[in-house]
Formats: structure tokens, sequence, C-alpha cells
């Protein structure tokens, strides 16, 4: 039974950091927290997410896949890029990755610690709802863009899908303004996929012929699976599924 009695949905990180939630959902659509739940649903068993490209190679070790971008794009030297459609399809099931993006891993590894911590999406909206019901106080947080401080529209799109499937399994939490007003906007048949597409940052993969992963981002709850992370050592942090 859904014991969340307080909702809130926070613009950015920093307005996340100051609140005192026991549960954070962070939310980087375009593409990084899609491209974690694209690789647990894929099967891979665990993901370290790091914030330095340097500690990323450092990390991909003992057969390690690694992950990520710079710029939307694979850096040289990385397996795959910070794609959910390759991750989707790439042989993960079984193996261990690391994880380096611009946006999404700055952000998750800001909010490790204080209390648990998701990686939410549009694709696994319905799962994070169930995964989060045991906390009293959860914190949707948009990832942003520019490392974190400047609004992205697209992340606040799918943040308030999750939102809205939270308040749905927990209909007397007490809701945020900013929560309040992405429940109504994502009650809209198609709004919240509608807005990513219309997003600047789904221009920038457009511009850069990465169509397939907005379409991939777009999908609401296909994959069940809520990606948790834990402190790790080193600067990394340890996701599971």
């Amino acid at each position: 039974m859904a014991v969340v009695n307080r909702l809130d949905l926070a613009l950015l990180p920093s307005e996340a950091a100051s609140t005192r939630a026991d549960c954070f959902v962070v939310v980087d659509v375009l593409r990084a927290t899609t491209t974690v739940a694209a690789l647990f649903a894929a099967g891979l068993s665990e993901l370290l997410v790091v914030d330095d490209i340097d500690l990323a190679r450092r990390s991909a070790t003992d057969g390690r896949l690694l992950f990520g971008e710079i710029r939307g794009l694979r850096p040289p030297g990385f397996d795959y890029g910070n794609s959910p459609v390759e991750a989707s399809t790439a042989p993960v099931a079984g193996r261990e990755g690391v994880l380096f993006t611009t946006n999404g891993t700055t952000a998750l590894r800001r909010l490790a610690g204080p209390g648990a911590l998701f990686a939410g999406a549009l694709v696994n909206a319905a799962s994070i709802a169930v995964a989060v019901a045991p906390f009293e106080h959860v914190t949707v947080v948009c990832a942003g863009s520019l490392g974190g401080v400047s609004f992205a529209l697209d992340d606040f799109a799918a943040a308030s899908a999750i939102v809205a499937s939270i308040a749905a399994q927990a209909p007397a939490a007490r809701l945020g303004d900013a929560a309040r007003l992405g429940q109504d906007l994502a009650a809209k048949p198609g709004w919240a996929s509608e807005t990513i597409r219309s997003s600047h940052h789904a221009d920038v993969l457009h511009k850069l012929g990465l169509d397939a992963d907005v379409d991939y981002a777009c999908r609401s709850s296909v994959l069940d699976v809520a990606p948790r992370a834990a402190p790790f050592s080193g600067g990394q942090l340890l996701m599971r599924a």
C-alpha cells in the first residue's frame, strides 16, 4: 500500500538538493535516464554512473562496456554512445557497464546520498511509480541542460508524466506547486511525448541524425525496470535494476 504523502517536482537539481525528501527520481529523458532504463531492460547487471570522462575511461575495466556522449556524440574509445536505441539492442545481458553524459550523470551523482535514488524516464514511468510507493516524500528531478543549470522542457514533460503516475498510485499525497502543474499538463493525452518532440534538445538530436532516440524516448511506460542507485567508491555511483 502506497505511503507517499508528499510529492514534489524540482525543475533543476539545485532545487532538489535543498529538498528534505527520502526519495529522488532523476529525469534526463533525452537521453541518459532513458538509456539507463533501456540497458537494464536489455539485461545489464549493473552500471557505474560517473560525471568525469577520464574516470569513465579508467572505470571501464574487467570487460565493462563504456557508454556515453559529449555534445550528443560517442566520445573516442567508447563502446557505445548515450543512445537508448543502441542500448536496447547491444549485447549487454549479464554484463556490467559505465555511463558518462553531459547532464544526466551529473544530476544523478549530485543527488546520491540523501535518500533513495532512481533513474526515471517516460519509458519507465509506471514502473517508477510502483518502486517509489514505500517512500513518504518523493521528489522528481529534472536534470536540466548546460550541466544542470538551465531548465529543459523535455525533462519537465517526462517528469510531469512520472508525477502523474505516482499521484495516481497515491491519491492522498500532497503535491507541491510544480508537481500540481505537471500533473495537470500530463493529464492531456499525448502531451508529454508531443512536448518532448517539440523541445530544443529534441531539435539538437534531430540535427545530429538521432531521431530514432527521440522516438524511443517518447514511448510511455513500455519498460518494466526501475534502476536504483547506491553510493560507490571513488566518485562512482552504482546502479542496479
